[in-house]
């Protein structure tokens, strides 16, 4: 028995292997509850968008708008990953690379916004979707000349609006993207809010690519088959999305991060496994509004990312 299956066998949960050692299966923690932001009241509210209601869920059956841009949706299961700050990172990798970035914020919370910090007062995607205002007037210059799109300042009545409207519109993203004039030149890099929400299923269903994000914990190992559930739908498409995924802050001094990834990537497998170690000065960007990567470029985690967004641009050219 190895010490991955040792690690297992502490929480009381198993690894299946068939005789050669593929398709093996991690069956860990049973099913795990989480948000669900798409259980809402259906109920007409104050806030109604200008187009009326299709009565339609967001989905991956629906047939976006036209986008000449690549969209690199970057997602998560589980809060409090460093999905955000990952964001802001590859924002400013590719744009040092010769990229033309937008950051696009679909979270309520607006976290982009302090990371970034830029201006608050300006409104963002959900004030400017609920007045049917096109996105470029929320357009703000982020780092090392990126631009991004808060999701801005919104009252409960607003969130709730807005995500009403979003049920039923499943286009909504790609709607609002194809106006904005973007080119094959320019990545949409999109923050989604953790767990299964409508914000995630309008990202999903434009993606080109999806970045998740997990880190080297149980929690995150444990919320595997939930994801792929959901993934399921949108990588049956007939163009697909490509679908990496990212263990975020990896201690290679801890013991236990070591056997955690070595359990992710037994149980992704094949699937694309980048690894983005821990660094404070990264973290620390947020309380400052800094460029998280000013500081790292000798760093491993600097390394990590810029090797990220080489992935990133590979996999555009031959979208």
């Amino acid at each position: 028995m190895s010490r991955t299956d040792d690690l297992f066998a502490l929480f009381g949960n198993s690894v299946s292997r068939d005789p050669k050692g593929k398709n093996a299966r991690l069956h860990f923690f049973g099913s795990i509850p989480f948000d669900d932001g798409t259980r809402v009241n259906r109920e007409d509210g104050s806030l109604v968008h200008p187009h009326g209601a299709h009565g339609n869920q967001a989905c991956a059956h629906a047939a976006p708008a036209s986008l000449r841009a690549t969209v690199v949706a970057v997602v998560s299961i589980n809060g409090g990953v460093g999905r955000s700050t990952l964001v802001t990172a590859l924002s400013s990798g590719l744009q040092r690379l010769g990229e033309s970035v937008v950051a696009v914020d679909l979270d309520p919370q607006n976290a982009l916004r302090q990371h970034f910090g830029v201006d608050h007062q300006r409104p963002g995607v959900g004030r400017s979707s609920l007045l049917n205002a096109p996105w470029a007037g929320a357009l703000q210059t982020g780092f090392a000349g990126s631009q991004v799109i808060p999701f801005g300042d919104t009252d409960s009545r607003q969130k709730e609006g807005l995500q009403r409207w979003l049920t039923r519109e499943p286009t909504w993203l790609a709607e609002h993207l194809s106006v904005m004039g973007l080119s094959e030149a320019h990545t949409v890099i999109i923050d989604t809010p953790a767990g299964n929400n409508v914000y995630l299923h309008q990202a999903l269903n434009v993606a080109d690519i999806v970045l998740v994000i997990a880190q080297p914990n149980a929690a995150c190992l444990g919320t595997q088959d939930q994801l792929d559930a959901l993934l399921a739908p949108y990588l049956e498409r007939a163009r697909p999305p490509r679908c990496h995924f990212v263990i975020n802050q990896v201690d290679d001094q801890s013991a236990f991060n070591r056997e955690m990834l070595e359990a992710f990537t037994l149980r992704r497998q094949a699937d694309a496994l980048a690894v983005v170690h821990d660094d404070a000065l990264i973290s620390q960007a947020l309380a400052f509004a800094t460029d998280p990567l000013d500081n790292v470029a000798s760093s491993q985690a600097g390394a990590d990312i810029n090797e990220l967004c080489r992935l990133l641009i590979a996999r555009k050219r031959t979208a």
